[in-house]
């Protein structure tokens, strides 16, 4: 791995390493003077919905410790001027967010991103979002709430209803998500994890004599669930995608970083392809 450096508006690699951050015992954490400065800029250097989701709890954290600070986040042309990458996932994770003061064109002077954090050898899964604010001199009381957070309009909550009240009307439904990364290893297809998504997977949903809106990267019938009652998603905006989601009874996925931003608001499943979690660890989400 890369370790990063963000300067003025350039990215600089510095060096190798082995894990991204610092252990406790180097005692390393954000400079003083830059916290004085209550200009605070949040940045990741990955781009998946998930990367950025399971930190979206990150700015109203920062304005309850620093309650005068301004918070901002990347905006598409900074991410595709840096990285040359083409993505909405940081629009769609903190559209309407009450705690961001703005979308960045540019940054001015040093970026404490993401590979800036306190993690614990002896207890690596902790949730990057804690190991971040650690290094941004939270304590532990200060980022208990760290469960990934989005904010609708209210246009978009109108939508998402009006589906969900033609589909089920009152009634209780799931959500189902299977990624392309279902029954892989690295990218590749690993019949032993295949196997086990799809048992625990099937199993779960068995159990559960409820109608599901799902999301899946193929057609469902080219998977191997079965499901009595469905309503596809996959044509349905992603923001909107998530409030449905986020009024499900449950929501149950492979590995998938969309999955995880429902920890808050439903009770949330996710078969992992290997232990530990690490980083990728969500408060409130059961592992199977």
């Amino acid at each position: 791995m890369i370790f990063y450096r963000i300067l003025d508006n350039k990215l600089y690699h510095v060096k190798e390493v082995s894990r991204l951050g610092f252990k406790t015992t180097d005692r390393l954490q954000i400079p003083d003077d830059y916290l004085d400065n209550q200009k605070f800029m949040i940045f990741r250097t990955a781009w998946g919905i998930g990367d950025w989701g399971i930190i979206s709890s990150m700015p109203r954290l920062l304005k309850q410790k620093y309650p005068n600070c301004k918070v901002y986040v990347p905006s598409k042309n900074l991410i595709k001027n840096m990285f040359g990458v083409d993505t909405n996932v940081v629009e769609t994770i903190f559209k309407n967010n009450p705690y961001i003061d703005c979308f960045k064109d540019y940054v001015l002077g040093e970026v404490f991103h993401d590979h800036y954090r306190i993690y614990d050898e002896n207890n690596l899964d902790t949730p990057l979002v804690e190991q971040i604010l650690k290094f941004w001199q939270f304590d532990k009381q200060e980022y208990e709430d760290s469960q990934p957070e989005l904010y609708w309009t209210d246009e978009e909550k109108k939508f998402g209803d009006n589906i969900i009240k033609e589909y089920v009307g009152d009634g209780e439904f799931g959500s189902l998500l299977v990624s392309d990364r279902f029954g892989t290893q690295r990218g590749e297809y690993d019949e032993e994890t295949y196997e086990n998504e799809k048992n625990k997977i099937q199993g779960f949903l068995a159990s559960q004599q409820i109608p599901i809106f799902y999301y899946t990267y193929k057609s469902l019938d080219e998977l191997p669930f079965k499901i009595k009652s469905s309503f596809d998603m996959r044509n349905i905006d992603l923001r909107i995608q998530l409030y449905i989601k986020s009024k499900a009874k449950f929501n149950i996925s492979n590995q998938c970083g969309t999955n995880q931003l429902m920890a808050r608001y439903s009770d949330s499943y996710e078969v992992q392809r290997q232990f530990p979690i690490e980083h990728n660890f969500v408060k409130g989400e059961t592992y199977l």
